[in-house]
């Protein structure tokens, strides 16, 4: 037969290897390459099936009122072994399919193409444990869903099932999360917590399904008990516990949950038509184009000037004639007023002289100074006592010397009167004192005696205007019966006298002396076995305007013996903080300390207290003659002993101080006190005592008044 053959098929035969081995490593060499080519091409088909993907998706959402711009599709991404549950993998899992079969990957890409997009969508710790192969993958066989089993074989090794059941049965429902989203949470938990899944029933042996009737309990028990709304919850417990399934307690709940929705919309849409009614009523030529809110409409409804609701008419509002007590003004409300308020302040009404018969020679005594013979005018409708500033000067003070007044002094017509400010002072006549703050005016009449003085200093009995004591007199000259007023104690004078018979019992408030202490040991504060010190070595910030005031009170509270300072370079084994807080209405420093730290060691001696209400309910009835006694800084009159006061050290920014007296905010300082205060009254009747508060009752004058000096 002819050799047919071109040359050129010979020189190409010449070229083709002989060897069974080369031969081979061409032809793999050869599938190699066309591998190549379809995967890079099935890539470039995969990435245009994306962005057509991703365009169309875009555009529906563009038809849908939303954004045209076009977002890239991203695969997604499981996250790190640390972090993930069974729940979340399934989750994953699921969105991963999804892709997959929009992005038509699983048909046309080979095992390593599919390996590359499932490592995309892994987070860098699985790529991690793949590589290494703690995974035990296997690149040449293992597809992707092979690779995923492996995964989801990791993580119930690894993670506890108890962390899911734990999570399952704390799974309460979310705020505004709605029951059949409620429900799915439940069961994607459920599925994550590795119950015993097995069809095959331990109790019958038979696929039988009890294992989804359990479940079904779980879910319906979990989903009760998380409700929110408690009366759906009710709603749901009112079924009968045979006829309550899991399908029956989700019917129930939806049904109640849509019908609350449903009247929640129908009220909301009530208010809005009862408010465009309301406006509708505005007059037509007011136009107001900024929108009000909730507490500006209310307000627009009320009548400006009373405050009640809105009148047709401004003449029929019963305020016009009524005057502001805020600013003077007629035709409005104290609450209705726009004026700037003032300061809470203590008003007081002050009377007028009338003629000079009616004044009363008094000696006066303000501090130290000489005493002066002023004349004042008793008046019983006033109710302070006022002095001009020219009769200030007359009994040795001066103007700069005074007090700041925060009373509001009004006049007989109610007009205010300009105060130049306070002093105290000591008023004498007949052998009679009477204590008391004079308010200073800068222009007047005269000095001005108060009712209170009037009765201190016996110009009118006890009771005004009520005659207490009253008795008849016959003259011989005079056929006709004369009522006379008996002189008799008022409860001013009695008080001073008590003052003067007890000086240290009743120390002038000017003068700073050591505190007398209560009688009895020292109290002794027990700390519980194995108890360390405590030290707050944290100084307090106190404002800029305490400072000074702060400084003051330690500075009173040494003289008064109350605390001391620490030697300097002594290191005490105790240390608290100093906090000042401002005294109740007022911004008036009140210094405490912080003996928070050390109350929970200190054995507390658990002494009774009684109640207000129980003691004044024991106080027999006839009972005519009450008085009550307030301890004055009852606690500082408990001694400490020497130990218990290196423990009530505290620092301060001027050093360290501790105190040498029972102290507030200690655990065992009210039982210390009430039973060292029941220990001194103890045996004298008609007495009763609450904390550093006693009353003592009487039927007559003398026996209280004895009884009154033994108390004290």
């Amino acid at each position: 037969m002819p050799n047919t053959r071109s040359e050129g098929a010979m020189k190409e035969e010449d070229q083709t290897p002989t060897d069974p081995v080369q031969l081979m490593m061409a032809m793999m060499k050869e599938m190699k390459e066309e591998a190549k080519k379809r995967e890079d091409q099935l890539m470039r088909q995969l990435q245009e099936q994306a962005q057509d993907f991703a365009a169309a998706l875009q555009t529906n959402r563009g038809n849908a009122g939303g954004s045209t711009k076009s977002k890239k599709m991203d695969v997604p991404v499981l996250k790190c072994p640390e972090d993930i549950n069974l729940a979340d993998f399934r989750d994953w899992q699921q969105r991963f399919a999804d892709y997959t079969e929009v992005q038509k990957i699983m048909e046309e890409c080979t095992l390593s193409g599919r390996q590359s997009l499932l490592r995309s969508g892994l987070d860098p710790a699985w790529t991690k444990l793949w590589s290494t192969g703690i995974l035990e993958i296997d690149d040449r066989k293992d597809d992707i869903n092979d690779i995923i089993k492996k995964i989801l074989h990791y993580i119930r090794e690894h993670r506890n099932p108890l962390l899911d059941r734990k999570e399952f049965l704390e799974r309460n429902q979310h705020a505004g999360e709605s029951i059949d989203v409620y429900y799915s949470a439940l069961k994607s938990i459920d599925e994550s917590c590795g119950y015993d899944v097995n069809p095959t029933c331990k109790v019958c042996d038979d696929a039988c399904g009890h294992g989804d009737e359990l479940q079904q309990e779980r879910l319906r028990d979990r989903l009760i008990c998380g409700l929110k709304d408690q009366a759906i919850q009710q709603k749901v417990l009112a079924i009968p516990f045979k006829d309550l399934t899991l399908k029956k307690a989700l019917e129930v709940c939806r049904v109640e949950a849509a019908s609350k929705e449903t009247q929640a919309s129908l009220n909301k849409s009530e208010r809005q038509v009862n408010r465009l009614k309301e406006r509708s009523s505005y007059k037509k030529g007011k136009i107001d184009n900024n929108p009000l809110s909730k507490s500006a409409q209310k307000a627009d409804e009320r009548c400006s000037n009373c405050g009640r609701k809105k009148h047709q008419k401004p003449d029929q509002c019963w305020a016009r004639d009524k005057d502001c007590n805020n600013c003077g003004k007629t035709g409005h409300l104290k609450h209705m007023c726009r004026s700037e308020p003032k300061k809470e302040v203590n008003r007081m009404t002050i009377g007028q002289v009338k003629t000079s018969d009616d004044l009363v020679k008094i000696t006066a005594k303000i501090g130290n100074a000489d005493h002066q013979e002023v004349e004042w005018l008793p008046d019983t409708g006033a109710e302070c006592d006022v002095i001009t500033a020219d009769c200030l000067k007359k009994v040795g003070t001066k103007v700069k010397d005074l007090r700041k007044d925060k009373a509001e002094l009004c006049g007989p017509d109610q007009g205010r009167l300009k105060s130049l400010g306070k002093v105290t002072a000591t008023l004498e006549r007949e052998g009679m004192k009477y204590k008391t703050e004079l308010h200073v005016l800068e222009k007047g009449t005269g000095p001005i005696l108060s009712k209170a003085g009037c009765i201190a200093l016996g110009l009118i009995p006890t009771g005004w205007p009520h005659v207490v004591n009253k008795l008849s007199l016959s003259s011989p000259d005079e056929g006709n019966g004369v009522d006379m007023l008996l002189k008799s104690q008022s409860a001013a004078s009695i008080r001073e006298q008590l003052f003067q018979e007890f000086p240290e019992v009743f120390p002038p408030d000017d003068e700073v002396l050591p505190l007398k202490p209560m009688k009895g040991p020292p109290m002794k504060i027990e700390l519980l076995p194995g108890t360390s010190p405590i030290r707050r070595y944290r100084c307090n910030t106190i404002p800029l305007h305490w400072q000074d005031k702060v400084k003051a009170h330690l500075e009173t509270m040494v003289q008064k013996q109350i605390i001391e300072r620490v030697p300097q370079g002594e290191a005490p084994e105790w240390l608290f903080s100093m906090v000042v807080v401002p005294k109740a209405g007022t911004d008036e420093p009140r210094v405490t300390v912080d003996f928070s730290p050390l109350n929970p060691f200190v054995k507390r001696p658990m002494y009774p207290c009684r109640v207000p209400a129980e003691e004044v309910a024991q106080i027999p009835p006839g009972m005519t003659h009450f008085t009550v006694l307030d301890g004055r800084h009852g606690y500082w009159q408990v001694l400490l002993d020497k130990p218990s006061s290196k423990i009530m050290t505290f620092n301060t920014p001027w050093g360290m101080f501790r105190y040498l007296r029972n102290a507030m905010g200690l655990i065992s300082a009210g039982d210390e006190f009430n039973r060292r205060g029941d220990d001194a009254i103890a045996g004298i009747p008609n007495v009763k005592k609450i904390v550093e508060d006693i009353i003592i009752y009487d039927k007559d004058e003398d026996t209280h008044l004895q009884r009154v000096k033994e108390v004290i």
